[in-house]
């Protein structure tokens, strides 16, 4: 699916875009059964454990782990919230995810067919009243080393469920991918930006359905704001880049999606995007020419 004129004008006029139905839910539903059976194997293991009261094995995705949170003892209910945060979870349902055309159509309209899976990404579960996942503004850039400051990413964020704004949904600045990159500093758990210390703005909320995702320019300053929902709020981070552009993380690779100019360098697999953590470099290693 590729953006239309006015979509894309509008990305790179204001730093944002969001696009209903860029995805086939479909599409999302490998990913979801990874996450679900790993919540699984862990609340069972606690339940055996005696950390756990209750496995409400028929509860939905979107909140099954929110009630096992409530449920668990303090440090099983972090045990659980781990599983689906972070940049482990590098899995067949991630590649199938991170590879979709319709993402990489987007991209190549944007940068070219030389596009990178940025090695910065995350999956999020953000749970109910949950302070620490309450994220403060912030540029994505601002999380790079300075080599990266001139390389154009595109940056998606992507529910797994519905995400109206009461679940903590996604906030933009528009326009703001023209600032500078502006000096971040510790607020809580993050490296953010102090509303106090911002140029004039005004705020756009962005609330999506399954299958839809935001569009940031890696500048555009973001939050995302408390989840006041009964439901666990899942989503993903993806960025894309030029491949031959500095990451800003030169020491953890990422792996080609596509390319006219190297084909043979595309990875296939999941188990593609692993062996980049081998010992040694893989010829996928998109620096290894």
């Amino acid at each position: 699916m590729a953006l239309s004129p006015a979509q894309l004008k509008q990305y790179l006029d204001e730093g944002y875009l969001a696009v209903e139905g860029l995805l086939d839910p479909q599409a999302l539903t490998p990913l979801i059964r990874e996450f679900e059976a790993a919540i699984d194997a862990k609340a069972r293991a606690l339940f055996e454990q005696g950390q756990l009261k209750n496995l409400h094995a028929g509860a939905p995705f979107e909140k099954r782990l929110a009630l096992l949170y409530r449920d668990a003892e303090a440090e099983a209910a972090q045990e659980l919230w781990r599983v689906g945060q972070g940049k482990h979870h590098k899995t067949a349902g991630m590649f199938a995810v991170w590879t979709q055309p319709a993402l990489l159509d987007v991209v190549e309209q944007v940068i070219g067919p030389e596009i990178l899976a940025h090695p910065q990404f995350n999956s999020r579960a953000k749970l109910p009243d949950q302070e620490e996942t309450v994220v403060p503004w912030h540029q994505d850039i601002g999380y790079l080393d300075r080599a990266a400051d001139d390389t154009f990413m595109v940056n998606f964020w992507i529910p797994l469920v519905d995400a109206p704004m009461e679940t903590g949904a996604l906030q933009v600045i528009p326009g703001s991918h023209r600032w500078d990159v502006l000096p971040h500093e510790r607020i809580g758990i993050y490296d953010g930006l102090r509303e106090e210390n911002l140029p004039s703005h005004e705020v756009v909320d962005c609330p999506l359905k399954l299958g839809g995702a935001l569009l940031i320019h890696s500048r555009t300053t973001h939050r995302s704001v408390a989840n006041t929902s009964d439901v666990a709020r899942w989503s993903l981070d993806l960025r894309y880049c030029d491949w031959r552009q500095p990451t800003g993380r030169p020491d953890i690779p990422g792996f080609i999606v596509r390319s006219a100019e190297h084909p043979e360098k595309v990875a296939q697999s999941a188990q593609d995007w692993l062996t980049l953590f081998a010992v040694g470099k893989s010829t996928l290693d998109p620096y290894a020419r």
